[in-house]
């Protein structure tokens, strides 16, 4: 195999799957990409065997087709540094070489037959189709409340997929908070029929990156066999490994009971509680907010050995005078996991669900469960309850 290579253009590519290959892994294979060029271009592979992404690269000329396992931790590092463009790589017989210009470099790679098998869709069916723009949108939305680094129960490190009624759905929680985002399909089967599955988050994540460089109208199929969940556009197909866990019912929590409404511009109280968070970090990391109708939104925080905080930000506020305490990083996160200009909360008294959704919109809810406060005055000194 021999390439000769344009970085600017070629390490786009490489990056995307780059993120993919399982750098922990003892596998040295892992941590590499395998490289297939042919009459057609070439193609990048790479998995954590959890997550695979073949990749159709640009800024690639084939001068001799073949296979070669190139590994990341010295041919990945020179394709970044190199100072020449274009460059050139030959590999053969699990030997290597890199030319650019008056440089050379040697390097030793693997059997391609040591490569992971990698999953295929011959046998999946379709689940759905949907815009790449709205499925960037859902995915960042329905995941935000999830727990990627927890080992148990294993659905509170996925994101649970659900195609019913022709809507798709992304549901993600940590115990403590739960989101929710969804968008209408075309295609979604039998009005009736639910299908669901479970993915890591991780990947998930992951796959948000791929979505970023895909125009936001070009559509994504998605196809599932079981076990694998795939994610094809042209060019790219993204398979996951689906988590063998049963995702808690969801509905069944969320309630449309509600006591107090509040309805804020989002960048003044994101900025406030911002600058709360400042102060209270590495402390209680709590936010009292103060709420009574046809006054202000009141937000304090207060850490006993660096100081307090006091903002106060315009809002409509409905119902009856609450004061609830909130996690401050769970409250920013979930303002900051959707778009739009307005933000729109519904209190359930002091210790009952808080909820966050778009104003007149009903395609993301965020909701979050209250600190539990003794009083007020306590809980502001630090003797909180979680």
């Amino acid at each position: 195999m021999k390439l000769e290579i344009t970085q600017n253009v070629f390490m786009k590519y490489w990056t995307m799957a780059e993120r993919v290959t399982g750098t922990k892994s003892t596998m040295a294979t892992l941590a590499s990409i395998l490289c297939e060029a042919d009459e057609n271009g070439v193609t990048l592979n790479a998995t954590d065997l959890k997550t695979t992404i073949r990749i159709k690269a640009e800024g690639v000329n084939v001068l001799e087709p073949g296979t070669a396992i190139l590994p990341l931790k010295v041919v990945g590092e020179l394709f970044k540094k190199i100072a020449v463009s274009p460059f050139t790589v030959e590999v053969e017989d699990e030997k290597g070489t890199i030319t650019a210009g008056r440089s050379h470099y040697s390097f030793t790679t693997y059997m391609v037959a040591d490569f992971p098998e990698l999953p295929s869709p011959r046998a999946a069916e379709e689940f759905t189709r949907v815009p790449a723009g709205e499925l960037g949108r859902v995915l960042a939305e329905g995941s935000i409340a999830g727990a990627p680094n927890e080992d148990f129960p294993k659905y509170l490190s996925g994101g649970l997929l659900q195609i019913s009624g022709g809507e798709l759905r992304v549901v993600a929680t940590d115990g403590r908070r739960l989101s929710l985002s969804k968008t209408l399909v075309q295609n979604s089967g039998e009005s009736d029929e639910l299908r669901e599955m479970l993915l890591p988050l991780k990947s998930l994540d992951e796959y948000k990156s791929v979505l970023a460089s895909v125009p936001p109208d070009q559509e994504v199929e998605v196809l599932q066999d079981g076990a694998v969940t795939y994610f094809n556009v042209p060019g790219v197909q993204y398979s996951v490994r689906c988590i063998d866990s049963k995702f808690p019912n969801y509905e069944r929590i969320l309630s449309n009971t509600s006591t107090t409404q509040l309805k804020a511009e989002r960048a003044s109280f994101l900025s406030a509680l911002d600058r709360i968070n400042v102060v209270v970090s590495d402390s209680s990391r709590m936010v009292l907010l103060t709420l009574s109708p046809g006054a202000a939104m009141g937000l304090t925080g207060r850490a006993p050995e660096v100081g307090e905080a006091n903002e106060s930000v315009d809002a409509e506020i409905d119902g009856e005078p609450l004061k609830v305490a909130f996690n401050v990083g769970y409250l920013i996160a979930g303002i900051k996991a959707f778009h739009g200009s307005e933000v729109s909360l519904s209190f359930n008294g002091s210790e009952g669900q808080m909820m966050i959704s778009r104003p007149e919109g009903e395609d993301f809810i965020y909701m979050l469960m209250p600190i539990k406060l003794k009083s007020v005055e306590t809980a502001m000194g630090g003797a909180a309850e979680a």
